[in-house]
Order: C-alpha cells, then sequence, then structure tokens
C-alpha cells in the first residue's frame, strides 16, 4: 500500500497561487453560503451577513432530554434509614432508605455531611421515621428525624 504526505490543507480545499505584488490583497467577494439583507429602502445598503455558521448556533435542539424524571426534587416522608456507609475519603457517606436503596448525603460542605451523618446514625439507631429531600443528582440534600 502506497503511503500518502501528510497535507496542511484538506482535500475539498482548492489552492490558489500566492497573489503578485499588484493583486488587491482584501477578498473580492463574499464567503459561500451567505446572506445579505438590504434596509429596505431600495439603496441597497448592506445591513447584516450571515453565515451559515453562525445560523447553525441560532438553532434550537432537536432531542429533548429523557422523561425520566430528571431534574426534579422530592421530599420522600416516613423512611426509615436501615444502614449507614461511609470510608476515610472526603465527604463520602450514605445511608440506606428502607424500600428505596442507597443514597449518597450531600457533599457541599464538611459541616453539613457530617451533621446529616449524625442524623442518619440516630434514625437507625432508634428505628424512628426521616423525612429527606432528594435532589435530581441523586443526594440527600435536607433530613429530618423524628
Amino acid at each position: 500500500m502506497a503511503q500518502v504526505a501528510p497535507q496542511l490543507e484538506p482535500p475539498s480545499a482548492t489552492r490558489t497561487p500566492a497573489p503578485a505584488a499588484s493583486a488587491p490583497t482584501s477578498p473580492t467577494a463574499p464567503p459561500p453560503a451567505a446572506a445579505t439583507t438590504t434596509n429596505g429602502e431600495g439603496r441597497g445598503a448592506r445591513v447584516a451577513t450571515v453565515t451559515m455558521e453562525r445560523a447553525a448556533f441560532d438553532v434550537a435542539p432537536s432531542v429533548r432530554p429523557a422523561e425520566d424524571g430528571a431534574g426534579v426534587a422530592a421530599w420522600n416522608n416516613g423512611k426509615k434509614i436501615t444502614a449507614l456507609w461511609s470510608i476515610n475519603q472526603n465527604r463520602n457517606s450514605w445511608v440506606h432508605i428502607d424500600g428505596v436503596g442507597w443514597r449518597r448525603l450531600a457533599n457541599n460542605s464538611d459541616s453539613a455531611i457530617m451533621a446529616m451523618s449524625i442524623l442518619g446514625a440516630h434514625a437507625r439507631e432508634k428505628a424512628t421515621t426521616v423525612n429527606y429531600r432528594d435532589e435530581a443528582d441523586g443526594m440527600i440534600h435536607e433530613i429530618y428525624v423524628w
């Protein structure tokens, strides 16, 4: 198989010879796929030029997010914490909610995760019910122990 030398420009680009010393250096035509509008008074003055590259950013997205409830925060009431788990890492603590499964405690600050871990441990020890707020990120951000 013959080897092909690398090129600096894509194969579809056309090369033009270097301009002569007397040739103008400014472009003589608008870029391809450009739309020009006029001011509407018949003078033909250029008001705006919109290229296809810019128009591509103005198009609304065509794919919708999945309808699986993502992005929703919900309060869960009357649940029981059946287990706790943590490891010697910063802000890594989990609780097991009966009928729900493992949920991570919010890791936005050291004091918040410490307080929620203590509340979770108390709820498990006393077998009391809890109300908690579970957000779209899958973490518990608030917890009330009764």
